[in-house]
């Protein structure tokens, strides 16, 4: 075992393992041709996408079965939200023991199975996070009130969803910064305080209310989760739609935006942090000096996400003489394919491969020598996955996300504006998805 985790050690900085290696065709090629999929894709919808297909669309009648019953019964529901809540508290009891990061179960069920496996589940399956997050169980079982909390006053609406981006920012800081990561029990301390803020906002402004703005998990999933072909009529049962459709759902909200710029620049910047570039200029600094190189690092990646994306909503409210904040909230759910592409792109290997971490941790999950499921003297194969293969899905991942975001943002447009002027609001936009192709795979071709 001892082995297996000594081995394992230099993996563990999630991202890929390998990026592209002798694949026979030059990164100029790929990246021209994952450009040339986007506009050819931009013509295609102007060409023969002329009504909206995504907007006010109904949700289909659901129809009664015994699946139905299975999905919408209460004591199942409860079993889950239990199961789940347990999970939760070995969890971050493990977290919180003085061991290494790779002694316990925490770290790589937060990293790999939580951040990265269960954003992937939510974008095929829909919202698992509403049954499965442990702090609405938690308030449930509390009794927080749904609407309202102590105070007696509604959840400020000014606010949106920006105490969701800044406790997101908080943790992708912690997962790609923070220099006190490898110190005993610090992730479980971190847990700790942000389940103490769940515990405090949905005391204050109601259950429903704060998890809806303020949990950055519920938040971020939910955004993944409205994309899926999966989702539940307001009854209660799960009926299907087109792929995407539900982001032409997604309510426009202060904070939204801030959201989806955080986890889209967060993800390249853990990408550009592992670029020759970026290691070679921080190569010499030291701690201190790395940490502060790192936060003003990620800060900046996130800012320019963001200009870009600003300068061409600017120029497509241009189009329409109309203001551009509005125009840039309508029009963010089309970056959450994108979100989505990033996190596979970049973190799928590490899922697959150092994953498998927490199959051996199972059976000992607070690194006592226990051995409960027999699991404890597996080998983690790192040969699953070629580097080729990791490429080969990496510009996949980024090709059909950007393509998926075009195709929003167009069905937007053409519900908003006539046609001529919905197909001219979209090219700075386009500009901008090329941008990001391009920049993305030169990211991971390292």
């Amino acid at each position: 075992m001892a082995t297996v985790l000594a081995t394992a050690v230099p993996a563990f900085a999630h991202g890929p393992l390998a990026g592209r290696r002798d694949l026979g065709v030059p990164l100029w090629l790929v990246v021209f041709g994952a450009a040339a999929a986007l506009i050819i894709s931009f013509v295609a919808l102007s060409a023969l996408w002329t009504e909206p297909r995504f907007e006010s669309r109904p949700l289909p009648r659901a129809r009664q079965s015994w699946i139905q019953s299975v999905l919408t019964n209460r004591a199942l529901e409860w079993a889950i939200r239990i199961a789940m809540l347990v999970v939760f508290l070995v969890v971050a009891m493990a977290s919180a023991r003085r061991a290494g990061p790779l002694e316990t179960i925490g770290p790589i069920v937060i990293y790999a199975w939580f951040w990265v496996g269960l954003a992937i589940a939510h974008a095929l399956l829909g919202n698992l996070w509403a049954t499965l997050s442990p702090f609405d169980t938690i308030g449930r079982l509390v009794g927080f009130d749904d609407e309202q909390g102590s105070s007696g006053r509604p959840y400020p609406s000014s606010w949106g969803r920006w105490p969701a981006a800044i406790l997101l920012f908080g943790f992708v800081w912690v997962e790609l910064v923070d220099p006190f990561g490898s110190f005993p029990g610090h992730l479980g301390i971190l847990i700790m305080l942000y389940t103490l803020i769940q515990m405090a906002g949905m005391q204050r402004y109601g259950r429903r209310a704060w998890l809806e703005n303020g949990e950055a998990f519920g938040v971020y999933f939910g955004l993944i989760a409205a994309m899926a072909p999966l989702t539940r009529d307001p009854n209660g049962y799960v009926v299907a739609r087109p792929f995407l459709a539900g982001l032409a759902q997604v309510s426009p909200r202060p904070g939204l935006l801030p959201v989806i710029m955080v986890a889209l620049g967060s993800t390249t910047f853990d990408g550009f942090s592992r670029s020759r570039l970026w290691t070679d200029a921080t190569a010499e600094l030291t701690a201190l000096a790395r940490t502060a190189a790192s936060t003003a690092g990620l800060l900046a990646v996130i800012g320019i996400v963001t200009l870009a994306y600003v300068v061409a909503m600017r120029m497509a409210a241009g189009v329409v003489e109309g203001a551009w904040r509005p125009f840039a909230v309508r029009f963010s759910p089309s970056l959450v394919p994108i979100v989505l592409a990033y996190v596979v792109a970049h973190y799928f290997s590490f899922l697959v491969l150092e994953g498998q971490l927490g199959l051996l941790h199972l059976s000992d999950p607070f690194g006592l020598g226990w051995d409960l499921f027999g699991t404890s003297d597996w080998v983690i194969n790192l040969a699953l996955l070629s580097p080729t293969a990791i490429w080969y899905v990496q510009v996949a991942a980024i090709v059909i996300g950007h393509v998926g975001g075009v195709v929003l943002a167009h069905d937007r447009a053409i519900a908003l504006y006539e046609r001529g002027d919905a197909v001219r609001t979209q090219y700075a936009l386009l500009a901008v998805m090329v941008l990001f192709t391009a920049s993305g795979l030169l990211i991971l071709s390292g």
